[in-house]
């Protein structure tokens, strides 16, 4: 039976073919996309590893009558019965058989705890499973004459934007840049029109989300509303890109993609004492508008180009590698040569999903299931990552590499400091020799220890370096164990190097820069696309193209493939400059639009393909709770260094992120996935997320603190008029005015709380109560936590 399997490596199928292969499931058989995602990723590869050899159709002798290669049979059990209770894992044969308390399952071994844990998640969560028996074992072969023409396959095209007829001064007006004569012709085809512009207070509370993350201040909105220039909305966004809060946002969506956390998590959850180094290196350098290209590669061989003179800049080439040494690892696991592969399987997919938009590792135990990537493929690329260093050591308790920042200061320092050491140690040895007293021998001891300990160190960061450059055979069903007979050259995956040529790697090299600067080149048919695609995304909620971290056959044509193609070329044109595209998309009449929506044209376009209008957004998690501490003046804006405890009030890119204990704030409100990439925040509607606005005290010191400060800026008598206290607390929370309905609202809310407080005796300590409990209502609303 093949070794146990690290639930963070094998994949032996993509999500989205798994969606694809349950369509004969019922309507009442619907599965959740996050259980799906469970499934593919933490249940079905242990299945493939662990019992398919006894447990399978294809098995050469069934064992005790049980199949668990398809969902039904599954379900229905074997000769002892059901195999799970949905819902309740302690009453299932399954996890009673994995806990080695009744059957012994693996026979040959008790799988890892966490794997245990991972099936009595799925049983818990109802045992979703896709794999429907009418679809087992009808898989076509990829046929690879036919991918080599898939659109994402193929060198990315250069369109025109499309001359149009304009038929009013409106037209001409909103056709201010290509992209909205991408828009506008897709529209006129269906008969669709562009919704009107946003007005000033949407757009600035938009913006300044968008870029910073956190809501803009009433002054900021009085200054763009007093604006009348023709580029007032463009020097709102020059603003917004020079502020340092510009690369904590975007910063933060990157993270997303790149599995960032501050602690291991998997079997041992040891703390990751220096990750917080590589989370400050993405904001510092996404602030400073290092080219997306440059950005890329340095993080996958940055320890590779030349070191500049510079230390701090030889330190960020070093730093922005962690990237690859951030993800979850088995670090217990006994059999090191299966922990190292299963780190470099972690890097495969994560590079692969991140940069490329495919699903490598779903190659590494046969031959992709859907596109055009063999095993030989998978191989070729983790060779590049099995020759290069992730691990310090091979010790019962592994530890990752963590390499020091160059710095002449800190050599200088320990060369006095070593003469010091140097010295204590020939003293010690001379009152040795000399037989001196035994005080004397231990005080100079205790000297000579204390010197060592206190001898200045480098700062370190997470990093890689090269390994000894190897070439791997095709592991058979993906066991280390079972090596194929032929190496792999290492290089890159062949679909893609029909458009663009793979470059040599020298033998003594591990290829990783060749690699780097192979993805990022011009003429690659996938990175421009995949980053340009996730541009669009963060900027208008949904992409170009619908599965942004799979550009594979089995995803569906971007309608706007034009649009998609022209923003890739633009990304390249303007040197990769993120900031650059930035102000090409939210300058143009597409993104300024307002998400006003017309009953018929949301019937015929419910899901605004056409990009009718804008769409409206949830917040993240992290904006969420950043705007709640920034409402109430309480928001520390420090920016970088280590990671702070979930009680801090800095912005919420810095709250320490534990794989094993996430803070309950971020996985309410949908930020949950903290050991893979993450293509997209979902946007779930549920019960807990209007309880934490209701009750968590962050919110009531926030209410307070706003309620104080308006109270004070504003006449605190309550004979008087109480609407400027009340628009200025809409102005705070909302960037506009409160309205004639809404004010009425409000002052009966105040004056039943007012009755209700009744019992407390001073009077300001009402007001501010009273006050408190109308700003706290009103940031439970949902207009608090979205943007138009």
């Amino acid at each position: 039976m093949p070794p146990a399997s690290s639930h963070y490596g094998l994949r032996s199928i993509v999500i989205l073919a798994a969606i694809a292969l349950s369509g004969s499931v019922g309507a009442d058989d619907a599965i959740k996309p996050e259980d799906l995602t469970f499934f593919e990723e933490r249940i079905r590869p242990v299945l493939v590893e662990h019992c398919y050899e006894c447990h399978s159709a294809n098995s050469k002798i069934l064992r005790g009558g049980l199949l668990v290669d398809s969902r039904d049979p599954f379900r229905k059990g074997g000769e002892s019965g059901p195999a799970f209770v949905d819902g309740k894992p302690d009453e299932s044969l399954l996890i009673k058989s994995l806990r080695h308390d009744t059957y012994e399952m693996p026979p040959k071994g008790k799988l890892p705890d966490p794997v245990i844990a991972d099936f009595v998640e799925w049983v818990r969560r109802g045992a979703p499973d896709p794999r429907t028996t009418a679809t087992q074992g009808k898989l076509k072969p990829v046929d690879w004459e036919a991918a080599a023409k898939h659109w994402a396959f193929n060198p990315v095209t250069n369109p025109v934007p499309p001359e149009i007829q304009l038929a009013n001064d409106r037209e001409t007006q909103w056709t201010v840049n290509p992209i909205d004569r991408f828009v506008l012709s897709k529209l006129r085809q269906e008969g669709f029109h562009p919704a009107p512009q946003a007005d000033k207070r949407t757009l600035i509370r938009r913006a300044t989300f968008d870029l910073t993350g956190l809501p803009p201040t009433p002054q900021e909105v009085d200054a763009f509303l007093a604006d009348e220039s023709s580029d007032a909305f463009a020097k709102v966004v020059d603003r917004l890109l020079s502020s340092p809060h510009y690369g904590e946002r975007w910063g933060r969506h990157w993270l997303d993609l790149v599995r960032y956390a501050d602690s291991n998590g998997a079997d041992e959850n040891h703390g990751l004492p220096n990750s917080w180094r590589y989370r400050d290196w993405v904001i510092r350098k996404i602030n400073e508008d290092l080219p997306l290209d440059q950005f890329i590669v340095q993080q996958l061989a940055g320890d590779l180009l030349p070191a500049p003179d510079d230390e701090k800049a030889a330190g960020d080439l070093i730093t922005a590698t962690g990237m690859l040494v951030i993800g979850p690892k088995m670090l217990a696991e006994q059999d090191k040569d299966k922990m190292i592969i299963d780190i470099v399987d972690e890097q495969v997919d994560n590079v692969s999903r991140t940069m490329l938009g495919l699903t490598m590792g779903c190659a590494r135990c046969h031959d992709h299931k859907f596109d055009p990537l063999a095993a030989r493929d998978y191989y070729a690329l983790a060779g590049i990552f099995y020759s290069t260093k992730t691990m310090a050591n091979r010790d019962f308790v592994s530890l990752w590499l963590e390499r020091p920042l160059p710095s002449k200061d800190i050599e200088a320092k320990r060369v006095a400091h070593q003469a010091m050491i140097d010295q204590a140690k020939a003293e010690l040895e001379r009152l040795k020799n000399a037989s001196a007293a035994e005080d004397q021998i231990k005080a100079q001891q205790a000297a000579f220890e204390k010197l060592e300990k206190e001898m200045p160190a480098f700062e370190m960061v997470m990093s890689v370096t090269e390994g000894t450059p190897t070439d791997l055979p095709i592991h058979l069903r993906g066991n280390h164990l079972a090596p194929g007979p032929e190496k792999i050259s290492r290089t890159m995956p062949s679909i893609l190097t029909r458009v663009l040529p793979a470059p040599a790697i020298a033998a003594e090299k591990s290829g990783r820069l060749e690699f780097a600067e192979w993805l990022v080149s011009p003429q690659h048919p996938l990175t421009s696309r995949v980053m340009a695609n996730r541009l669009w995304m963060w900027h208008f909620g949904k992409p170009l193209m619908k599965s942004p971290s799979n550009f594979g056959l089995q995803s569906e044509p971007p309608l706007h493939a034009e649009l998609l193609d022209w923003m890739a070329q633009e990304l390249i044109r303007h040197k990769w400059s993120l900031k650059e595209m930035h102000r090409l998309i939210m300058l143009s009449s597409t993104w300024q639009m307002s998400s006003s929506a017309t009953p018929a044209d949301e019937e015929r376009d419910p899901e605004n393909r056409f990009l009718r209008r804008s769409n409206r957004r949830r917040l993240e998690a992290e904006p969420i709770r950043d705007s709640i501490l920034f409402v109430g003046n309480q928001l520390d804006l420090q920016m970088f260094g280590a990671p702070s405890g979930t009680d801090t009030k800095r912005r919420a890119i810095y709250v320490s992120i534990n794989r094993a204990a996430l803070y309950e704030m971020f996985s309410t409100f949908d930020y949950v996935e903290t050991d893979n990439h993450i293509e997209q925040r979902p946007a779930t509607i549920v019960p807990s997320q209007a309880l934490f606005m209701m009750n968590s005290p962050m919110v009531f010191d926030s209410a307070k603190s706003l309620a104080a400060t308006v109270l004070s800026q504003t006449s605190s008598a309550p004979s008087t008029d109480q609407s400027p206290a009340i628009h200025a607390v809409f102005e705070r929370l909302f960037a506009r005015r409160a309205e004639p309905l809404e004010i009425e609202r409000s002052l009966k809310f105040l004056q039943e709380t007012d009755l209700l407080l009744a019992s407390v005796p001073d009077p300001a300590e009402r007001r501010l109560q009273t006050w408190s409990a109308l700003c706290r209502s009103l940031m439970a609303s949902n207009e608090f936590v979205y943007v138009d």
